[in-house]
């Protein structure tokens, strides 16, 4: 019996291997019964341009374009043959199979028994999800999940004609496991265009889309001149789903063995990540010198949160070191402090609350101990109401904290303030807003230093009234050629009283101080609260903005202020006793390729740069800059420095990128840090080549130079220095 001519689609319900049918079954009844199904409980469509049926034999024959397809899995070939009496399935010519995963199956002939499970595949080719590529003489297939390969090759790189693969395994054997999510080899070598260059007799890596398990990572090798050559041998445990751990003995021939580990968790309502390290190491004197005898030194850092509700959350950040030079001689950081706090935090809209401690660890030469403060406790928060018709909104705001230390001034202050504040904008467009402002604040000081050189301990209160009324008049002007402007005049009037900061009250929060760009025209320029502006100021000059029709842009702002108080503690400019601040300003622009930015501070008397920063960017396919210059002088808070700094990479072809960059301090015309290296990339391999030299010296930090080579194997991981 045969029905042809026309492209015959069946859909299906039932099992693969069915019994064979009767004469009484009608054509629908006897497909229903021998069209195959990969599931039991599945709807099966089958297509085929001719489909023949042997009622005598038992033998079903598909030919011309047959498509067997359930769900996310289907299976083409130019023929299929189910031998219902002998359990088998036999398909040929142009076999694929794409299974749900994304991988596709390419075969020249298949017998496939038990459901699919089972099978014998002639010709084998594969493409998985990520267009890695197997090819095999002979494939047989084990079970549901399990194929094995006979004299297979497996490749992640492009494949071209007559040429070999950048890279490839070759084996004996490949099984491919797709319940245990590992691809396994026997007698196996790593070829690169087509030269071995590694034998292994097993062998075994994760398929493309395999969950993380437990196992060792590839090693690492590197040198440096203050450890010695290095070798690190990582091993992953994955724990569960929801966590995991890294550990990595290390070990150094000028120091010895170290251990580092990284955890991570995850919970329904947050993460939690803990990462560390140990090690007994040689001791060292105050110069860095080698002593007698070893001490143990290491690090820890640590955060994590988790939700309470949808608005409120509670965490921690921990990060300590033994001791002030640990984590920049063994490089897990260049920090020269340390912050470490647990928290309650909770906000919605412009509304929160905040609770935390605060522990700090200075790692400077001059950092004492005994002096560093801890924080405990710091409360806040703060509520806006909703504006009125008017457009008129009220806020309350506090603020609790106790700084306690082994030697020096102990405080504890409460600050509440109370405000309001309304918008108003003229039919000529003018953007006026008012803000009235009054704030309370109660101080519990110990062994304060005052100006005598005496020490004062009792209370002491402050009451800052504040009125504040800003002017704005945004103008806009669309040119005909597609082009934008907009400049934006601004005048901001701050009154407050003269006499604010009185020496009993210890300033711990707001030691470093600059008018710049973006504080210009704020309400409060200090940072914390121990210490307030003082006396009437007005802020003045204007912003703008110019759009091209083409994309590029260009931003700049430009102003001063004037200070009533000449003796206001923020320092408005580097000369003693003047009203007037430093001219402050920006600009920047942006026409691809070239991004530049620019922020100045210039004297009010004698027009000299006080601050500078230019920074540029350069970016092309065929090259990459950037760069920047910073300079500051003539701040009382802040040291005067100029450094440099110029980064770049050079493309040389599609695959081999050169790059280089350093950065130099002017003031002290020395190099801090350098590096350069090669880098070669495609689909499947990457390679890096680097040199690094860091200047510096502290301690038992000397200067220092490493060197980096690295290859890494897609889907193999990484090998080589680090």
């Amino acid at each position: 019996m045969r029905l042809h001519g026309h492209r015959i689609v069946v859909l299906l319900a039932g099992l693969w291997l069915m019994p064979a049918v009767t004469h009484a079954q009608t054509m629908t009844e006897q497909m229903q019964a021998v069209t195959p199904a990969l599931s039991a409980d599945k709807p099966v469509t089958m297509e085929a341009d001719e489909l023949g049926y042997d009622q005598k034999n038992g033998i079903v024959i598909a030919r011309g374009h047959v498509v067997v397809s359930q769900e996310n899995t289907v299976l083409n070939a130019d023929g299929v043959t189910y031998y219902q009496q002998r359990d088998l399935v036999v398909a040929r010519g142009n076999i694929s199979m794409l299974q749900p995963s994304g991988d596709v199956f390419f075969a020249d002939t298949v017998q496939l028994t038990d459901d699919m499970k089972r099978g014998v595949i002639e010709q084998f080719r594969a493409r998985l999800s990520d267009n890695s590529v197997f090819a095999a003489a002979s494939a047989e297939k084990k079970g549901a999940g399990v194929t094995m390969l006979k004299k297979a090759v497996y490749s992640p790189c492009r494949l071209c004609e007559d040429a070999a693969p950048f890279w490839q395994m070759k084996a004996g054997e490949i099984e491919i496991d797709e319940y245990d999510e590992r691809v396994r080899y026997k007698n196996t070598r790593l070829e690169m265009f087509g030269v071995p260059i590694f034998y292994t007799p097993f062998f075994y890596h994760p398929t493309p889309d395999a969950e993380a398990r437990s196992g060792f990572l590839p090693p690492r090798y590197s040198h440096d001149s203050n450890l010695g050559t290095m070798v690190e041998i990582p091993y992953y445990w994955r724990i569960g789903h929801s966590s995991e751990v890294v550990l990595t003995p290390w070990y150094m021939s000028d120091e010895g063995l170290l251990l580092e580990e990284d955890y991570k968790q995850l919970t329904d309502g947050g993460s939690y990540r803990i990462r560390g390290s140990l090690t007994d190491a040689k001791n060292r004197d105050a110069a860095g010198d080698r002593i007698a005898g070893r001490q143990w030194r290491g690090h820890i850092y640590g955060d994590g949160s988790e939700s309470i509700t949808d608005y409120s959350r509670i965490g921690f950040n921990i990060d300590r070191a033994s001791d002030d030079t640990y984590l920049r001689r063994y490089g897990f950081g260049s920090q020269r402090t340390l912050f470490s706090e647990v928290f309650f935090e909770a906000a919605q809209a412009r509304n929160f609350a905040l609770m935390r401690g605060l522990a700090i660890q200075g790692l400077r030469l001059t950092d004492d101990p005994e002096q560093t403060p801890l924080v405990l406790p710091t409360i806040e928060g703060y509520y806006e109401t909703d504006p009125m018709d008017s457009g008129l909104r009220f806020h309350f705001f506090g603020n609790a904290q106790s700084i306690t230390r082994d030697i020096g001034a102990d405080q504890k202050r409460l600050v509440a303030m109370a405000g309001a504040e309304i918008p108003y904008v003229s039919d000529g467009g003018h953007v006026f807003t008012g803000t009235l402002n009054l704030r309370q604040d109660l101080y519990s000081v110990n062994d304060v230093l005052q100006p005598d050189a005496s020490l004062f301990s009792g209370e002491k209160s402050r009451t800052v009234p504040q009125a504040a009324l800003e002017w704005r008049y945004p103008l806009i002007r669309q040119f005909e050629a597609g082009d934008a402007l907009t400049i934006e005049p601004i005048v901001l009037g701050v009154w407050q009283p003269n006499a604010g900061n009185p020496t009993e009250i210890n300033n711990e929060d707001n030691t470093l101080i600059e008018l710049n760009d973006t504080n210009l025209f704020s309400l409060n320029r200090m940072p914390g609260y121990d210490t307030v502006d003082a006396g009437p100021r007005v802020a003045y000059g204007a912003r703008g903005q110019y759009l091209f029709v083409g994309g590029e842009s260009m931003e700049w702002m430009l102003g001063q202020d004037y200070n009533a108080d000449s003796d206001t503690p923020f320092p408005n400019s580097t000369t003693p006793g003047s009203n007037f601040s430093d001219y402050i300003g920006s600009l920047s622009f942006s026409a691809s390729p070239i991004d530049l930015s620019y922020r100045f501070a210039f004297n009010n008397d004698s027009v000299e740069a006080n601050r500078t920063e230019i920074i540029a960017g350069f970016s092309r396919p065929w090259l990459g800059l950037t760069g920047a210059y910073r300079e500051l002088k003539n701040n009382q808070y802040l040291p005067d420095s100029r450094e440099a700094i110029l980064n770049g990479n050079l493309p040389l072809t599609d695959a081999w990128t050169l790059y280089g960059g350093g950065r130099r301090d002017l003031e002290l015309d020395q190099m801090v840090a350098s590096a350069g290296g090669l880098l070669y990339r495609n689909e499947c391999f990457n390679m890096m080549l680097q040199a690094a030299r860091n200047y510096t010296r502290d301690r038992d930090i000397e200067p220092s130079t490493s060197f980096t080579f690295r290859v890494g194997f897609k889907n193999l991981g990484e090998f080589g220095d680090e």
